[in-house]
């Protein structure tokens, strides 16, 4: 009975995975929200239980544990560059280029920024290789920091030429 109705129906495929959940800032704040709302009732329902641990993972994975400078990309470059950070809240953020004996290059500020990740090229801060004038910078090694409220780190960089 199988065999002779083999092929003869339809496919119904099995949905594809999603690789990557993209929340926006506010979709996070409602699955706080309802996170928070779990967390305070006192006896929760096994499916209740269930939802709470599905939101937790889901929100671990899109918010930054910490916030944090991560490496630019490429490094060494030739004449453009991205720098990613993870803002684990929301927060004022500029970015300082200095040179090799500490002179400031370029000043790069982004304002009130949502908490987040920017690695994408789209999000990363982006450097074009150019000093506060406009001017291309020599080859060598250069120095950024990122500066929040509560955060300041420092990385190297190398241009090639």
């Amino acid at each position: 009975m199988v065999a002779g109705n083999f092929g003869k129906g339809k496919v119904v495929a099995a949905p594809t995975m999603i690789r990557e959940l993209v929340l926006t800032i506010d979709q996070k704040r409602s699955i706080e929200s309802l996170v928070d709302q779990l967390e305070s009732k006192y006896n929760l329902s096994s499916p209740e239980e269930t939802v709470l641990n599905l939101l937790r993972v889901v929100l671990a994975k899109q918010l930054p544990a910490k916030t944090q400078l991560l490496p630019n990309y490429p490094n060494p470059f030739n004449p453009e560059t991205w720098i990613p950070f993870e803002l684990h809240q929301n927060t004022n953020i500029s970015l300082t280029i200095f040179n090799l004996i500490g002179n400031q290059v370029r000043r790069i500020d982004l304002g009130y920024t949502q908490l987040g990740k920017y690695a994408s090229r789209d999000k990363a801060i982006y450097w074009d290789g150019k000093n506060d004038n406009g001017e291309k910078v020599a080859s060598g090694t250069y120095f950024y920091t990122i500066h929040t409220n509560d955060y300041t780190q420092t990385k190297k960089m190398v241009i090639l030429k």
